[in-house]
């Protein structure tokens, strides 16, 4: 017989001051009850209540095993309700694993706009090149771009990552605009490090002519942060190739001209990806939705 219902029987018994009245809130028979507190009192080898013909009262140790009893049941409620706002409201840590480009452009902004509307959740971005497993490294989420190579993961298609090429108004009105690719011989590219990159021969793609070609680029500025890269074209050093998503406002406001535009290389695909898990946490359900409905 359970424990905790037979604990229920006698507590409400005390409460209502008959088996009957109890056996309506536990929507059982007055037998069923009685039957609930034998088996307590079979169990703790004493008796709760002292029962008459007109009336039942409590022993000596059936007071304080009712204290008990209110004391245990309170626990177990308070307990119950604590497992019941975790699955209503989103809470925790949500840990994230995104390439360098995707983070610093576009996905540090959208996690901005998350955590305010979601101000029991806390994040940890973890920015890097390099692929992750997302069971073994602890990670809730990640974020890639380009093709996926067959996995036990959930992928989910997002906006496609397109790569852009600017300067500021002063570096272009200085050294001339490129017409082709091949005129950034020319120039001063700021060229992007990648994390597992050990060559110093830089290259940046072109569709040229129905074909994507490799053109080889050099400059005397180089960075594995993509802001910094922000900021250096900004402040006129040369020739950058970003996220669109990155370029958007300083192009806005003619901090930087868009420059090649016909011969932008084709947009890669970016994915999201987490693990197919049945009983997804309220947090990672959240940032989901958020993100499906920014860039779905």
């Amino acid at each position: 017989m359970d424990l905790f219902r037979s604990m229920e029987a006698f507590v409400l018994t005390v409460k209502t001051g008959s088996f009957a009245s109890a056996s309506i809130s536990l929507n059982t028979s007055p037998q069923m009850v009685a039957k609930y507190i034998l088996f307590l009192e079979t169990q703790l080898g004493l008796k709760l209540l002292n029962r008459t013909t007109r009336s039942q009262n409590l022993t000596e140790f059936g007071k304080q095993y009712y204290e008990r009893c209110l004391s245990i049941l309170g626990e177990v409620k308070a307990t119950t309700m604590l497992a019941q706002q975790f699955l209503d409201e989103p809470s925790g840590v949500l840990r994230i694993s995104a390439p360098f480009t995707f983070g610093n452009s576009a996905l540090v902004s959208l996690i901005s706009r998350f955590l305010n509307c979601y101000p029991k959740i806390s994040v940890d971005i973890q920015l890097s090149d390099h692929y992750v497993d997302l069971v073994k490294d602890g990670f809730d989420i990640a974020f890639r771009i380009g093709d996926l190579s067959d996995s036990s993961l959930i992928a989910r298609r997002l906006n496609p990552h397109q790569l852009i090429f600017a300067a500021s108004p002063n570096y272009l009105a200085e050294y001339g605009i490129p017409l082709t690719p091949y005129d950034l011989k020319q120039h001063r590219c700021l060229v992007y490090q990648y994390a597992n990159q050990n060559s110093k021969d830089y290259i940046w793609p072109f569709m040229i002519n129905g074909e994507l070609i490799n053109i080889p680029i050099s400059g005397s500025f180089q960075s594995n942060q993509t802001s910094a890269l922000a900021i250096a074209a900004i402040e006129g050093l040369g020739i950058t190739m970003l996220p669109e998503a990155m370029l958007q406002e300083p192009i806005t406001q003619k901090k930087l001209l868009p420059v090649l535009q016909s011969f932008l290389p084709p947009a890669k695909q970016l994915n999201m990806l987490y693990t197919a898990d049945c009983q997804q946490p309220p947090k990672l359900k959240a940032f989901i939705e958020f993100v499906l409905n920014a860039m779905a």
